[in-house]
């Protein structure tokens, strides 16, 4: 569970960080601040006591000028400094708009290894200013990082020390694909000598692992493999926008942990963001005793119908054709349409995989799990979690879709078995059941519901029909009524050729709810976190209602 809070914690986090003495209030920039009658405002007053630093700030296309405007309620000294390898020019404006300050080169002493930074040093009034960002004749571009503070004296103190050795790294967590990002900038004291120390553990061994740092200064980076190996790099081109970031790439790395060391090359200090990745799979595969399950063609086009994308092995006989996920927010979408930005992957353990995907404002979150049963069959299930990242509410729809061919035939027969959909053939049979209440449910011959699931207009499944003899195809669709940055999540179960239970309340999956479904919802009390299995009902937390169900269904599936 470390890697998946902290990967909600890094989309979600708002970025803070205390200083010493002077308190240093941090911003993104906010596009568009490109005039001087439009600017980014800058809501917290600047004083004797308090500054502010504007992060992940860039000046892109060529040409581009940034504008921020603040209050000084306090008469005094300020400065105001921007961090960068490149060469920009500060300039400040009054309350009505005329120009009291500038400067191209040497005015920020931070950076004693770069006069073309830029800084001013003013006696302000209290009041209204506008303070401007620009490349020296709008020639290039630049990544940078500009601070406003009292005094001469820049606040320099990191909260994350002490961080300076391996016993005191800061833990990231585990990598299996995709990207690990801290979560804020972290800091490098100005005048050198100041190193950050980094741990991550790397669960699959032959990807090329990457480690980056994104950066407004000069940095260097040192990385210390699981099998003692060091790589080393001062600058790289891999960002065009800060030639003095710095960039290691270990092809087949070893699975085990790394440690990353991160300094200022020289006299160098300042704000620095580190960002470790590694590749995400173009498929995934499950295994547990007898069974297999692989999904292809994780990614692509939104609108895609991922054609022959899954098979689900049992004893060497393939028994899946297509399976898929799709989604649609009502008044945004005319039509459905299938995760393709894939974010996130973590596989700890071959019978389980979480996969997360970025769509527009949502977090659509897939985990797959896969059990062999004590009678020779199997059970997989599958969950999709959705998160609003969005400061108003959203009623989403969500499909699950799933082409079966028992036997590896296409003739297959389907009824209702209870709550279950039960398919067979002679020799084999797989009930398929919603977990979740759903709204809306279909079988119908193939292609009849991915073509409906992948046409240009918006479909609700249509409630039919069963009994059914043919190419059996079959999808349950809910709606989520979901408020800002709320999360709920559906769940669906499949059991070949075995006749254990498919219980919402089984949160071990194995079969029977009992004491140990009683410890984990017990135990979890209180807790919100990511696709956590004793969250019952899939609200985004474990309470009343989920020790309820456990309740309601203790004993079910148990001899």
């Amino acid at each position: 569970m470390r890697r998946k809070a902290a990967f909600l914690a890094g989309i979600s986090a708002t970025l803070a960080c205390a200083w010493a003495q002077v308190q240093m209030t941090p911003y993104l920039e906010q596009e568009p601040n490109n005039s001087l009658s439009a600017p980014q405002v800058i809501e917290a007053p600047v004083n004797s006591a308090k500054g502010f630093v504007v992060w992940d700030a860039t000046l892109l296309p060529v040409g581009e000028r940034d504008f921020y405007r603040f209050q000084v309620a306090q008469a005094g000294t300020y400065s105001i400094r921007v961090d960068t390898n490149l060469d920009t020019v500060l300039r400040l404006y009054d309350a009505n708009g005329a120009l009291i300050a500038e400067n191209d080169n040497g005015g920020n002493p931070d950076m004693p290894l770069n006069r073309l930074a830029s800084g001013l040093t003013v006696n302000l009034a209290a009041g209204t200013y506008t303070a401007e960002v620009a490349y020296y004749l709008n020639l290039g571009r630049a990544r940078y990082a500009l601070r406003v503070f009292p005094g001469t004296v820049a606040p320099d103190h990191d909260p994350t020390e002490p961080n300076d050795t391996p016993e005191r790294a800061i833990d990231l967590g585990r990598l299996s694909g995709g990207e690990i990002i801290t979560q804020e900038y972290r800091f490098l004291s100005y005048g050198g000598g100041d190193i950050d120390v980094y741990r991550f553990d790397l669960d699959n061994t032959g990807q090329t692992l990457t480690i980056r740092t994104q950066t407004y200064v000069d940095t260097l980076i040192r990385v210390v493999a699981p099998n003692g190996q060091v790589y080393e790099n001062d600058d790289s081109e891999w960002d065009p926008m800060n030639p003095g970031a710095s960039e290691v790439q270990i092809p087949l790395a070893p699975r085990g942990t790394y440690y990353v060391f991160v300094r200022g090359y020289a006299f160098w200090g300042g704000y620095y963001r580190l960002r470790v990745s590694a590749p995400l799979p173009d498929e995934i595969v499950l295994q547990s005793a007898n069974a297999e399950f692989r999904l292809r063609r994780l990614s692509g086009s939104p609108t895609r119908n991922p054609f022959n994308n899954a098979d689900w092995l049992h004893n060497g006989r393939d028994h899946l054709y297509q399976m898929g996920w799709w989604y649609r927010v009502e008044g945004t979408h005319t039509r459905e349409l299938t995760p393709s930005n894939f974010y996130y992957y973590d596989q700890v353990t071959p019978d389980h995989v979480m996969m997360a995907y970025l769509e527009e404002g949502l977090i659509l979150a897939k985990q797959y799990d896969l059990r062999a049963t004590a009678d020779g069959g199997s059970v997989l299930y599958a969950d999709l979690l959705a998160i609003n990242f969005q400061f108003s509410p959203r009623v989403v729809h969500l499909y699950h879709y799933v082409d079966i061919d028992l036997s590896g035939v296409v003739t297959n027969q389907a009824r209702w078995e209870g709550e279950q959909i039960r398919i067979e053939t002679l020799n084999d049979f797989c009930r398929f059941s919603a977990l979740t209440p759903y709204t809306h449910w279909q079988v119908a011959p193939h292609p009849q519901i991915i073509d409906r699931l992948t046409n240009a207009q918006a479909d609700d499944l249509t409630d039919g029909e069963l009994p059914f003899e043919g190419d059996f195809t079959g999808a349950y669709q809910w709606t989520l009524q979901l408020q800002p940055f709320a999360t709920a999540t559906v769940r669906v179960a499949y059991a070949l050729n075995t006749e254990q239970s498919l219980l919402r309340a089984d949160i071990d999956r194995n079969g029977c709810v009992d004491d140990a479904d009683l410890l984990r919802v017990l135990f979890d009390f209180g807790r919100s976190a990511f696709l956590l299995d004793s969250d019952v009902n899939g609200d985004g937390i474990v309470d009343d209602a989920d020790l309820l169900e456990v309740l309601f269904q203790f004993g079910a599936g148990c001899r």
